[in-house]
This record gives C-alpha cells, structure tokens and sequence, in this order.
C-alpha cells in the first residue's frame, strides 16, 4: 500500500516553485491512448491516459510529459465527473514537474536549491552576471518546512520573513487547484479538509501565507491518499 513521505510536496506547490525558474512555462492537460505517448501496447499502451505536457520555454520544442492512467480516476457518488478529471490532471502535473528535476519531497528539493545556489555563486565569480535563482526562489522552496538548516549549522533560515504570495495570478491560480483538490474528495474527507483549515486559520480564503497555504495542499493530498487506502482496501 503506498504510503505518502513525511516531508512530501503537492504538485501545485512543485509547479509554483518551477514557474520561479521559469516564468514562461506552461502546462497543457491532454486524453490520449498510451501508445500515442510512447507507451507499447503490452505495457499499458491500449489504456487511456491523462496527459500533462509542460514546456518551459516559448522556444522549446519538446515537451517534458507525465501521464495518469484514466482507470484510476475515482469520484465520489456527488462529484460532477470533472472532478475526477481534475484529480488525474494535478498527479499528472506532479510527475511531469518531477521529471522537470523537481522532486516530491523537501530533502531533495532542497539538494536542488544547493546545486542551484552553487552554480549561481560559480557564475557571479565568473562575471556571469547577477546570481539565480533569487532569492526568492530560495524561500519557495524552504516554504514546505518551518526551519531549513543552510550549509553551516549555526545558520538558519527562518522563512515567516517572506511569506507573501509573488503574484497574484499565482496566488489564484494554486488556490484553483487546492478548490479542486478538495472538491474531488468524499464528503467526509472534504469536512476533514474544511476542519484542518478551520485550525489553520480560521479558513481564510484565499490564504494570505505561503507556508499556510503549502500546509494545506499537503494536508489534502494526504487525505486523498488516505481515500485511496480506504477504496484499496475495500
């Protein structure tokens, strides 16, 4: 049974800290048969698949795809059909971000902000030009964590000093997703959802804190994986 990591990261907030690195990226959700998207047909490749197709810059040519099979869309006997729809887009934005170098949980996430700090200190000696990413980028990333240790013990980070949203077009376009994300869970686990974010913040909406709002969405993929739990072992 699949068991979700303690310091696990929701596609929404992976996708937000790749739209940091690359403001142009886009991501477009497709239907399609497996073996339109490589898959042979002995491996899955006569199934359905959601499809999720980011392309980081206006000029590149191939996308870096993730895909969900359809058969694991689930739906609550209320939900409107989209719903179900909406849940296999935003696991399969996760594995597309993934496979974009952004992994699922804060330990690796934060490996990454290491090599990325190192390059930007090698370009900045180099005469390359102003260090990347920014800083903000940094606290993007140490938002999935109230306490981040920096390369010396002694130092650390505390992140409420910049938790504010960098637009908002962001900010209403993962509060979107979060929406559906609740929206697609059974009645019961939606009331949980609305109980955890009553204890956050007496369920602001939308949620003004960044490190609130990452609590949140890890708080609802964790009762959807603990909906798929509960349908497995039915």
């Amino acid at each position: 049974m699949p068991q979700i990591a303690e310091d696990y990261v929701s596609p929404s907030v992976r996708w937000g800290l790749l739209k940091q690195d690359y403001p142009d990226a886009v991501v477009e959700f497709t239907h399609s048969l497996g073996v339109d998207i490589g898959i042979p047909e002995n491996f899955g490749g006569k199934d359905e698949y959601c499809v999720a197709q980011i392309l980081l810059r206006p000029t590149d040519e191939l996308p870096i795809v993730g895909y969900k099979p359809v058969s694991d869309a689930r739906s609550n006997k209320n939900d409107h059909p989209s719903d179900a729809w909406n849940v296999l887009c935003t696991k399969a934005l996760g594995r597309a971000v993934k496979r974009a170098g952004y992994d699922d949980t804060a330990s690796n996430l934060k490996i990454l902000v290491t090599y990325q700090q190192r390059k930007a200190e090698h370009d900045a000696i180099s005469g390359g030009g102003n260090p990347t990413p920014d800083g903000d980028y940094l606290h993007r990333v140490q938002e999935t964590s109230n306490v981040v240790a920096t390369e010396s013990e002694e130092e650390q980070v505390i992140i409420e000093e910049d938790d504010e949203w960098d637009t908002t077009e962001h900010r209403t376009e993962a509060h979107s997703l979060l929406k559906n994300a609740v929206a697609a869970l059974p009645t019961d686990l939606q009331d949980e959802a609305r109980a955890i974010h009553q204890k956050l913040n007496g369920r602001q909406w939308p949620i003004e804190s960044v490190s609130q709002y990452n609590h949140m969405v890890n708080a609802v993929d964790a009762l959807h994986e603990k909906w798929q739990e509960q349908e497995e072992e039915e």
